[in-house]
């Protein structure tokens, strides 16, 4: 059974047994080697499994899948080999061949009566079962209240058979101490390199525990004509007289056994966990989990509803209208992975939810790191499929090599896959707590890990005053030729979101929505003077509790006109602040709308355009925060400035907020990067000023498309000039 390198073919047939795949008339196991066996060069493993029967061939593939489980999870992992792998599975996959042949060819010599083989074998694995649960040296008394036997009862065990399994496991459990068991096990493990250790022992007899009942509690697979018989009637001989009777038992499902396993009680720091997955279909299946409070299981489960994978959508939907806490933003993340993941399930041929195994979860992982980085700001890109847009990525790359030019970036950033892997698994729980078939997906080895709290210092440009004064340079605060062409120069200024939001967001280091979607009765006079009250409202929402807060109005923006452009607002009939910002037609978001109109200001910037910082916006938020810190604030003062909970119960519980007066003085801190401008007559934008939609509103998509490929170009041209 040679392990060796294989392609996908068309005549490998996949089953719905995971890794299992059939080639003509014989199986193979065909598995992903895990990242964490670093050693190994190859990507999948291939094992002959020399079966041609389908049933045992699902066996195997399901222990072997156990297997690869397990030793993925073991600290060795990173420095197994390919060798020890390939030892290791031929080694269990001969051994579980031969057994079970062995016994079904004994039954058919010695003509052995089906029940009574079945009665012996359910109490002797259920012998070993326990030992797997609770080792080798703790006994258990058997006694009511006893957590052995409410493994037992909990499973229908009837209480002859209890008797019987008490002796057998005392036995058996003896015979585990026995120095000639010891010794085989110790050359089981050193045959596969396994260290021989005191924890490695007790894990190898787990394993073979649970192996010996594993096999021995596959009651239907080895006598046919129990199937359909539950473990309670086969205990009970109800089976037995119905034979004896010639009247043939009635058929019911073969009801799933359960222990649950006070924490504590294994004698390993592992958890052993068997679940239906990996066993036989009518297999009895022992659950063995670790929890503070035991929980009947004796009657089996209902089975789950698979969902139609078109359905997804449908489902994701009512998720985000049901979810009231959630952010537009959120529910629009939502919206993109669940498409995303949509789309491969569809191209691995995937129809309902209960067909999703931990391979699509990978391969989600895998597209994550294959796609451009910025994909989501082309809406050429966003449109493609899943596989089209991995394409596209690699003709990118392959463009940029022929030209000699800088490849564009492909893979998502860190946190976005973080995000959007939490986000995924929040659906598909969402779906299982609605009785939908969806596996216990597992994320281990596929979300990134979180940066070093020293990493997190450097992601984000601090820009000072320095850094920040050129970009007020710029035409559309110094004067500009009209309303349509803001960033050229000219002699008109504006009053708008392009003119006040960046004064807004550098001199009080808040957020980009936060600010735009101020309405215009946030604007307030207090005692203390004109003051901004950041707070939800009809606009927009905001991100937590601790966001509430009130800010004082900048005496720099006070001085470039605010007030008289609040109140011309105001008498406009308008509630939002910054209406260009927003549309009657559409559910836009003010900060992203900003965003597109703001930026492509600051990159044609002769002044501004020479040091764009990544993140612009936001990056000023950061950069407040630190000028503070240089100028020896407080970071409790800054923080409740930023709308951040500080660290500390005085902080978080004693006390509250810093007042107005106490911001104002903070803030005073700043220094002023506006005082070269001088205060304008009032000029709102004519849209504004008629009550008319932006000219950004209502253009086709052929309108847009076409505006963006005349960004490109004019970015073409620069990178051209520059060079």
């Amino acid at each position: 059974m040679p392990f060796r390198r294989e392609r996908q073919s068309g005549m490998g047939r996949r089953h719905e047994i995971q890794n299992l795949v059939r080639r003509g008339n014989m199986f193979h196991w065909r598995p992903r080697i895990p990242r964490q066996f670093s050693e190994i060069a190859e990507r999948h493993l291939s094992l002959s499994l020399h079966l041609s029967d389908h049933r045992k061939a699902q066996y195997m593939a399901r222990r072997l899948n156990t297997l690869l489980h397990e030793l993925k999870l073991t600290p060795g992992a990173a420095v197994t080999t390919k060798d020890q792998l390939e030892s290791l599975f031929r080694a269990e996959a001969v051994r579980m061949s031969e057994h079970l042949d062995n016994l079904s060819f004994a039954a058919r010599r010695v003509g052995t009566d089906a029940a009574l083989s079945a009665k012996a074998d359910i109490e002797i694995g259920w012998a070993y079962r326990l030992i797997e649960l609770f080792g080798t040296m703790r006994k258990l008394s058997f006694e009511p209240g006893c957590p052995g036997r409410s493994a037992l009862e909990r499973a229908s065990i009837p209480e002859p058979s209890i008797a019987t399994i008490a002796t057998a496991f005392t036995q058996e459990q003896a015979d585990c101490r026995h120095s000639h068991f010891e010794k085989a096990l110790v050359a089981d493990m050193a045959a596969h390199g396994i260290a021989d250790t005191l924890i490695n022992r007790e894990r190898a007899t787990a394993q073979l525990m649970r192996a010996k009942a594993d096999m021995l509690l596959a009651v239907p697979s080895r006598y046919p004509e129990l199937r359909g018989s539950n473990v309670a009637e086969i205990l009970a001989d109800k089976v037995m007289a119905a034979t004896d009777n010639g009247t043939p038992s009635v058929a019911k499902p073969f009801a799933t056994q359960s222990a649950v396993v006070e924490q504590g009680a294994s004698p390993t720091d592992s958890e052993t966990r068997v679940q239906s997955e990996y066993l036989m279909p009518e297999q009895s299946v022992v659950v063995a989990e670790h929890a503070a409070t035991p929980v009947p299981l004796s009657a089996p489960p209902p089975k789950d509803i698979p969902l139609p994978v078109t359905e997804f959508m449908t489902r994701c939907q009512k998720l985000i209208a049901g979810k009231k806490d959630w952010e537009r933003k959120t529910g629009q993340d939502v919206r993109v992975v669940v498409a995303t993941f949509v789309g491969i399930l569809g191209e691995h041929g995937v129809k309902t939810s209960a067909e999703i195994t931990q391979f699509h979860l990978g391969r989600l992982r895998d597209h994550f790191d294959e796609i451009p980085t910025t994909y989501g700001q082309s809406s050429r890109l966003r449109r493609l499929s899943t596989r089209e847009l991995r394409e596209a990525a690699s003709r990118q790359v392959e463009i940029a090599k022929a030209r000699n030019q800088q490849p564009p970036k492909i893979g998502l950033e860190a946190n976005t896959i973080r995000k959007h892997l939490t986000n995924l698994g929040e659906f598909l729980r969402s779906l299982r707590g609605r009785g939908f078939a969806v596996a216990d997906l597992s994320m281990d080895g596929l979300r990134p890990a979180k940066l070093k709290s020293g990493d997190l210092r450097t992601l984000t440009d601090k820009p000072d005053e320095n850094r920040l004064r050129p970009l007020f340079d710029m035409a559309v605060f110094t004067g500009c030729r009209s309303a349509e062409e803001q960033g050229v120069a000219g002699g008109q200024v504006f009053h708008s979101a392009n003119y006040y939001l960046p004064m807004l967001l550098a001199y009080l280091g808040s957020r980009r929505n936060e600010m735009a979607g101020l309405a215009v009765k946030d604007i307030v006079e207090t005692s203390n003077g004109w003051a901004i009250e950041i707070r939800p409202n009809a606009l927009r929402r905001i991100k937590n509790s601790q966001s509430v807060r009130t800010l004082p109005v900048p005496d720099e923006v006070l001085r470039l006109g605010l007030l008289p452009y609040v109140r011309a607002i105001r008498d406009l009939g308008y509630s939002a602040l910054f209406p260009e910002l927003y549309t009657q037609s559409s559910d836009n978001d003010a900060g992203d709308r900003f965003y597109k109109d703001f930026m492509p200001l600051v990159k044609k910037s002769e002044v501004a355009g020479q040091d764009v910082w990544a993140r612009f916006l936001h990056a000023l938020r950061h950069g407040n925060a630190n000028t503070l810190k240089q100028k020896r604030v407080s970071i409790e003062i800054i923080d409740d400035i930023s709308g951040r909970l500080s660290r500390g119960e005085t902080s978080v519980r004693y006390t509250n907020a810093a007042g107005l007066p106490l911001v104002r003085s903070a803030l005073a801190n700043y220094p002023t990067v506006t005082g070269h401008l001088e205060p304008q007559p009032l000029q709102l934008l004519p849209w504004v000023a008629k009550r008319q939609s932006p000219p950004w509103a209502g253009r086709s998509r052929s309108q847009r498309l076409a505006d963006a490929r005349s960004v490109r170009s004019e970015r073409a041209k620069t990178r051209r000039k520059l060079d």
